[in-house]
């Protein structure tokens, strides 16, 4: 009878879903091994506990391997811990980035999880199977093995009080590793609320010392096949499901060439299937003049940008990372939008970083809003284990402060068989340094708040380019709703204070503390509930945005007393900017009611503005000589991919918050036209061709309908 091993990326589900892609790590693990090892043992892969514990107690395996990121290793080590009091022969393997890369720390790291006899790093496919072989000759007898001390490349693990770590070793030719979707592996999962994920290139040639994928050991960038990435993207388009959108796992996508036939794939996929309607991939940083290839080939389906951490030169040479150039940034952020005017353009910013202050901060914020960045990713700094920036080398140096928080939908009280088991996630984040206080880590996620809820998804986009078009900075206007938090409305006070007090409260100096704060018989249920313990950035942002009406009030205060002060105000353009907000409501606020029909009068002929972007100074607005009256609706497509998008979201830990906050909202905001001409759909979807004339007669320049027709 073959060996059972049972393989798992697990998820917490207590709170909803905290990983909603499909398991491809493990599968591959799955794929190489039964390749290398001649199908000679049997093979299970698991995303969920429930699934696996029934298994364990129904059919026990000999190996019980499980990822560990930093969203799952203590129900990994719990659960294997149950599983292990149920047979004390089962063989337990970890694998994953969440492992240091010091000796001495690797040591502790498995003398504090004893449950752990053996741990795969770096690439995964070659330390698991080796070490099968090697378990196989000692006839899956791990303590005799252990004691022969033989090193397994990728593979570290102890005898007694020793460890024993094996070299590093990469695939040279990744395509030997079977395709999981391609053999049926990952069939199960296109029956579940979760999004494919697709690795065409592997490894990252920069060093970036916050990132597990900086080492060495991963400079080097391989890749599948062209003929394999095709062969597996259309298969996964024949078999998904109410899924729209899809990942690829690549680390650069867009610096190297083959990645325009990736592109060129998927906009074939588009064709013939009319998915994915959007493709989320790790933009590389260099190569501009590609990604704007590859950008045109997808039609905006891409969800693109750059990950510029910071724009100070200091912060950026103590994480060993350069960044594009400005000009660069600016012509791609540029072009984008001109490819499609909903088009998304995102960076990413780190809070925190060695070096890093308010000042640098908010000047990082200004650069990344000049460059045309139509999205701001700002994010904590989390110190992961098996990066250079985690050393107390670097802590040391910078005088880092670190707290401990429990995860995000990180907790959970799990019956693995007959036992109940309370279980919680910590991270490690910065939250002061010689050069940045605690008071202003705060002052600056405060202001990440409010540019997520003003300024990204392109919310008030129609305000911006006004002020833009009289000579004010964008920036500006968000700082000095920043600075004046006395024109916050009671509603938005009680969010941003919901957002603060989570940022201060849910910190605690050691990770046992974090543990036994979250486990508290008091509290578990608070936490698993949402009370406590929840995305404040994420919720307090979907807060703000479905209570527009006074996010708006606020921002059009701000802005009256923005203009006073440079002495712009008029009452004509105060009317305007009034009426522009009335637009925007109408047009943008509750996505998710697709069924509901708005109208609105209007003294001022936004069909004509919509067409110049909105890029008009309101000094020179005239009002109509009479109202123009709009309707606003959802028509079937995007009906169809707000749908999809709820399901996709709706047993995630954050539900519809974190569908806000990681899709592309400008593709689901209303269209909008004169009441007196009729809605009509064809089966595709789109305006009928008799409706699509008629508007095009009225107005000819009417770009957005000629895109819907």
């Amino acid at each position: 009878m073959k060996k059972k091993i049972y393989i798992a990326d697990l998820t917490h589900t207590a709170s909803g879903l905290t990983s909603i892609t499909f398991p491809l790590g493990t599968a591959l693990v799955t794929s190489y091994a039964k390749h290398i090892c001649n199908d000679s043992f049997e093979f299970r892969i698991f995303k969920f506990h429930d699934q696996l514990t029934r298994a364990i107690s129904e059919n026990p395996p000999s190996i019980l391997a499980l990822s560990n990121y930093t969203w799952n290793l203590e129900i990994s080590s719990k659960l294997s811990a149950w599983a292990k009091r149920q047979n004390p022969n089962l063989i337990v393997v970890f694998g994953g980035p969440n492992f240091p890369i010091n000796k001495e720390e690797k040591l502790l790291f498995l003398q504090q999880r004893p449950v752990i006899d053996f741990y795969i790093e770096n690439e995964g496919e070659t330390g698991f199977a080796g070490l099968l072989m090697k378990l196989e000759e000692y006839n899956f007898n791990a303590t005799a093995f252990k004691r022969s001390q033989e090193p397994i490349a990728n593979c570290t693990y102890l005898n007694g009080e020793e460890i024993i770590v094996g070299g590093i070793a990469r695939i040279q030719d990744v395509n030997i590793i079977p395709s999981p979707y391609l053999t049926g592996i990952l069939d199960d999962y296109f029956n579940l609320p979760l999004a494919p994920l697709v690795e065409t290139t592997r490894g990252c040639p920069f060093s970036c010392t916050f990132c597990a994928d900086g080492l060495v050991s991963k400079n080097k960038v391989v890749a599948f096949t062209t003929d394999r990435v095709r062969d597996e993207l259309y298969y996964i388009a024949e078999h998904v499901k109410n899924v729209d959108e899809i990942y690829l796992s690549d680390l650069n996508f867009g610096m190297y060439k083959r990645d325009l036939e990736t592109a060129q794939i998927i906009s074939k996929l588009q064709s013939e299937f009319n998915w994915p309607a959007r493709l989320k991939a790790t933009t590389g940083k260099n190569m501009p003049k590609r990604m704007i290839e590859i950008a045109e080939k997808l039609k905006g389906s891409w969800i693109t940008g750059h990950a510029i951490q910071s724009s100070d030169a200091e912060v950026l040479k103590n994480i060993k990372r350069s960044n594009i150039s400005v000009d660069a940034y600016s012509e791609f952020s540029t072009y984008m939008k001109k490819l499609d005017k909903k088009a998304q353009v995102f960076t990413e910013i780190i809070l925190g970083l060695p070096g890093d202050t308010k000042e640098k901060h908010f000047e990082t914020l200004r650069y990344a809003i000049d460059s045309q960045t139509t999205r701001i990713k700002s994010f904590g700094c989390m110190l992961l284990p098996g990066t250079e920036m985690a050393s107390k080398e670097t802590r040391d140096k910078y005088k880092l402060v670190t707290k401990f928080r429990i995860g995000a939908g990180g907790v959970g009280i799990y019956k693995f068989g007959e036992e109940t088991t309370p279980v919680a996630e910590m991270h490690e984040i910065i939250v002061a340094s010689k050069d940045m206080s605690f008071d202003d880590h705060v002052s600056c996620r405060v202001m990440n708040l409010l540019l997520e809820a003003y300024y990204n998804q392109s919310q008030f986009e129609e305000i911006f380019a006004a002020i833009k078009m009289m000579g004010l900075s964008e920036f500006d206007l968000v700082k000095h709703i920043h600075e004046h938090n006395e024109l916050y409305t009671p509603k938005v006070k009680e969010i941003i204070k919901k957002y603060t007090s989570a940022l201060k409260e849910n910190l605690y100096d050691t990770f046992e503390e974090a543990e036994k704060m979250a486990l508290r018989p008091d509290r578990v249920d608070r936490y698993i509930s949402g009370e406590l313990g929840f995305n404040e950035h994420l919720t307090c942002n979907g807060l703000l945005y479905f209570n527009m009406e006074e996010t708006l009030s606020i921002m059009l205060e701000a802005l009256r007393m923005f203009l006073l002060e440079k002495k712009l105000l008029t009452s004509s353009v105060q009317d305007y900017f009034t009426q522009l907000g009335n637009f925007i409501l109408c047009k943008k606020r509750e996505f998710n009611k697709f069924e509901l029909l708005l109208e609105k009068s209007f003294d001022y002929d936004f069909e004509a503005i919509d067409v110049l972007n909105y890029k008009i100074d309101p000094r020179n607005v005239k009002r109509l000589n009479k109202p123009i009256h709009l309707k606003f609706f959802h028509n079937n497509e995007q009906k169809r991919e707000i749908s999809n998008g709820l399901y996709l979201h709706r047993d995630h830990t954050d539900g519809i918050y974190r569908l806000i906050y990681e899709t592309r909202l400008q593709k689901w905001y209303r269209n909008f036209q004169q009441s007196h001409i009729p809605i009509e759909f064809n089966d595709k979807n789109n305006v009928l061709p008799d409706t699509a004339k008629k508007i095009r007669e009225q107005k000819p320049s009417r770009r957005s309908w000629e895109d819907i027709s």
